[in-house]
């Protein structure tokens, strides 16, 4: 399985680096082919696959709690890299099913383009993130002008009216 799976790296390794480049676009044009080849493996087609469209959801829809999302904002690329051999590892576990083992392959890979990635490009993942500079210069007072507060209007509903004497 694991040599199987490994045949999609650079497939993969180009997902996890338009995801890093937030080219979602192109991401997700390719794990449309991948789904189609990966497919015909069975269920660590299905975990292999299933992982990589995770990970590519959890970067589009902005998931800060979820693991790839953290590792891409803030890990260091010698932790991200220990993180995947570790998921190797777990890979080959005697209990791990067929769907696990190509679930942790797809992280293997992915971890690993990702510690590349943050080593030659480390301040992409935040870049987007850091403030604007600030135009205004400190202890310069006249950038700012203070209006009056405005009296909130209160409106008074209009009062019935009062029956008269000529209508009766």
């Amino acid at each position: 399985m694991y040599d199987q799976l490994h045949k999609f790296d650079r497939e993969s390794s180009q997902i996890v680096r338009y995801v890093y480049f937030k080219s979602l676009v192109r991401a997700e044009q390719d794990l449309t082919p991948l789904k189609s080849k990966t497919s015909g493996l069975g269920e660590g087609g299905r975990g292999f696959y299933d992982a990589l469209r995770g990970i590519y959801t959890a970067v589009r829809e902005k998931d800060r709690s979820s693991l790839f999302v953290k590792l891409y904002r803030g890990a260091a690329p010698k932790d991200i890299s220990a993180l995947s051999e570790k998921f190797k590892q777990e890979a080959y576990r005697p209990t791990t099913d067929e769907y696990e083992r190509g679930f942790l392959i797809a992280w293997e890979i992915t971890l690993k383009m990702l510690s590349e990635l943050k080593e030659s490009y480390p301040d992409y993942p935040l870049k987007d993130e850091q403030p604007a500079p600030s135009t205004v210069i400190e202890g310069d007072d006249s950038a700012f002008e203070v209006k009056p507060r405005k009296k909130v209007r209160v409106r008074q509903k209009p009062k019935a009216k009062e029956p008269s004497d000529t209508e009766s």
